[in-house]
């Protein structure tokens, strides 16, 4: 009687080539990922972004060409948002609505101006008076000293320099373009403020017809798209526009003992995500 060998588990298998080119490196970046049998679209999305190293705090979407802006079909998150806006289905919350315009040109301008110099200013502002209100009713044995109290109260409203500066989020040419006149409409029109809602560029507005095939992400198996075709292009952060080709490789035995999904092989370092960007 010949013993039935007992099938391994199995996981799908997925090669990613980041577009982006890291200087010093002679070649594109990649990883190959395993996820379980069954995982979904956004199971993918997970694994790829966790095998370079960035944090899964933005949107994305799977597309058949090469500009994704210009793909006729897609599988993206925003297709699962607007289902889920509005209306809790499926376990989902209801979305937050979208900044106004208002709102983002507030925050744009926020990055133009020295906030910590305009903190320096109103402190002082504020110890002077607080010194004309508070110096009247104080003996004057003690005045000096209420003074240099008044003083380091109103410093301890500061913020740090340090942690300041760090939350300047803005690249350079943006913020000189915000300087100028009519920058911020510029700028606005490089975000594409349509009406009420910030979209990314390209994008369309919410209820505009695009013309392609368009799915969710969520509950998708990640192998249907590349029932159609072998390469996808995967987009995160609209608006950053981190793009990789990501190529179904088919099925494979797990590594026993293993926490899917895995980085099953990888070359090149990782984009950083968060550059610093050069004043």
């Amino acid at each position: 009687m010949t013993a039935t060998r007992k099938a391994g588990r199995q996981m799908q298998v997925f090669k990613v080539v980041s577009r982006a080119k890291v200087p010093g490196e002679r070649r594109l970046p990649y990883r190959v990922v395993g996820l379980p049998q069954g995982a979904d679209l956004y199971a993918l999305a997970s694994a790829i972004v966790a095998a370079f190293n960035f944090d899964l705090d933005h949107a994305f979407g799977f597309f058949d060409g090469k500009n994704p802006y210009r793909s006729a079909v897609a599988y993206e998150l925003f297709h699962d948002m607007q289902t889920a806006r509005g209306a809790p289905t499926l376990g989902l919350p209801a979305l937050p609505p979208p900044p106004d315009e208002a709102e983002v040109a507030l925050m744009l301008l926020l990055e133009t101006v020295d906030r910590h110099a305009l903190m320096r200013e109103t402190a002082g502002f504020l110890a002077r008076r607080l010194d004309e209100e508070l110096q009247p009713r104080v003996p004057e044995r003690l005045q000096a000293a209420v003074s240099a109290q008044l003083r380091a109260f109103a410093d301890g409203l500061l913020l740090d320099e340090e942690v300041e500066e760090a939350g300047t989020s803005l690249p350079p040419q943006i913020r000189a373009q915000l300087a100028q006149p009519g920058g911020l409409d510029a700028v606005l029109a490089q975000l594409q403020v349509v009406g009420p809602v910030l979209t990314g560029p390209g994008l369309p507005a919410p209820g505009q017809q695009t013309g392609r095939e368009e799915h969710g992400v969520k509950g998708v198996p990640a192998t249907v798209p590349f029932a159609r075709q072998a390469t996808w292009t995967f987009l995160f952060d609209y608006g950053d526009d981190w793009l990789f080709d990501v190529t179904y490789q088919g099925t494979q035995d797990a590594p026993p003992r293993v926490r899917l999904p895995r980085v099953l092989d990888a070359l090149g370092t990782a984009p950083e995500q968060y550059p610093e960007w050069d004043e």
